[in-house]
């Protein structure tokens, strides 16, 4: 390619990638030429210089693909300024690249802090421009939902928003770590921890931070409830720590993000179920060496499975109840039987008032 088209292209990219978006604040032909200055011909005079970036702007019109050069005009003594609307970009993207954007921002807009959404919606925004233009099918984003997971949609106030924001903050530099108070599930107690952040695990609606636990020069790798923080602070990194390896994959498969009965020690679940329950456990197996077996001429399946008891494991089993019997180990069996047992006793009454009155007493 001819050199001095090489150039010119140099020139408009970097003058795309230095251009503020909107909401940000448009910069004037003065303030172009001191960031983007350098890449222009040095033997050319001032006037030049602010007529060829006023070219390469207008350039960059030309060529984007979606959104918009926006032109503040001059007015008095303020100079005319430019900015990128959020969802201008000179990439064109493919159709199925495009509905992957839209199905991501469908799901990230509820999960990301609002600061760092914010600054990338418009690239998402910039997909659906493409792919209606694409498709001459218009609202894609009507046509996606992630439906939260449970009974109802976590209520992320204020002081949640404000918690997430500094733990991307710290995830995204190095050398930050945070200072924290934490309540435990199920705890009213705070514990303050140093942490080095790591990583995020989304399960469902809610999120859970992976974070090195400062003790010492020495850390401990743990997952942190994000719903659960009472104070978070942002610190410098305060001395070198050896921060131990870790598989996310392994940290998912393991569950370890949930909490678990039994000490987290794996159990071998030997229990038998009713037919309606087949699909459910065949795409959604307990474990990887899950084993189920037809009882002969029977409605009934036999599962065995070697894992922990996490809480959401906990929780379908004792929903299924009335479709299952556990049958080992025992200790899981009397937790079912036991949690039944108590739903019966604070359910089955006649005067409901006077009779939950006197069990809550009791």
């Amino acid at each position: 390619m001819d050199k001095s088209i090489t150039s010119q292209v140099e020139r408009v990219l970097n003058l795309y990638h230095i251009l503020p978006r909107e909401p940000q604040k448009a910069y004037s032909i003065e303030e172009l030429k001191q960031k983007i200055g350098h890449f222009y011909n040095n033997e050319i005079d001032e006037k030049s210089l602010k007529k060829n970036i006023f070219r390469d702007l207008k350039t960059i019109e030309l060529i984007l693909v979606s959104g918009d050069l926006i032109e503040i005009k001059a007015s008095g003594r303020r100079a005319s300024s430019f900015y990128l609307s959020p969802n201008a970009y000179v990439q064109q993207f493919s159709s199925e690249l495009a509905l992957v954007l839209i199905m991501a921002k469908e799901y990230l807009s509820h999960n990301l802090p609002n600061d760092i959404y914010g600054k990338v919606k418009g690239f998402f925004e910039a997909a659906e421009q493409q792919l209606e233009k694409d498709t001459q099918i218009g609202a894609w984003h009507s046509k996606m939902r992630f439906v939260p997971e449970g009974y109802g949609k976590i209520n992320r106030d204020e002081q949640y928003m404000l918690v997430m924001q500094k733990i991307y903050a710290a995830l995204l530099d190095d050398h930050f770590w945070l200072d924290v108070l934490y309540r435990k599930e199920g705890s009213h107690v705070q514990t303050k921890y140093i942490l080095k952040p790591q990583g995020i695990i989304q399960h469902g609606q809610q999120p859970y931070l992976i974070a090195s636990k400062i003790v010492g020069s020495k850390s401990e790798l743990r997952t942190f409830n994000l719903l659960r923080f009472d104070e978070v602070d942002v610190i410098e990194e305060k001395a070198h720590v050896d921060i131990n390896h870790y598989d996310i994959d392994v940290l998912v498969d393991e569950r370890e993000f949930e909490n678990a009965y039994f000490d987290r020690a794996e159990q071998e679940i030997f229990f038998v179920f009713h037919e309606e329950l087949l699909e459910d456990l065949e795409l959604k197996s307990i474990s990887t060496d899950q084993d189920i077996q037809r009882i002969q001429d029977h409605e009934y399946y036999e599962l065995r499975a070697t894992s922990c008891v996490t809480t959401s494991l906990m929780n379908w089993l004792v929903e299924k109840a009335h479709l299952i019997q556990i049958i080992a180990p025992q200790k899981l069996r009397e937790e079912i039987v036991y949690r039944a047992t108590v739903a019966l006793e604070r359910n089955d009454h006649g005067d409901s008032i006077m009779a939950l009155g006197s069990l809550i007493n009791d």
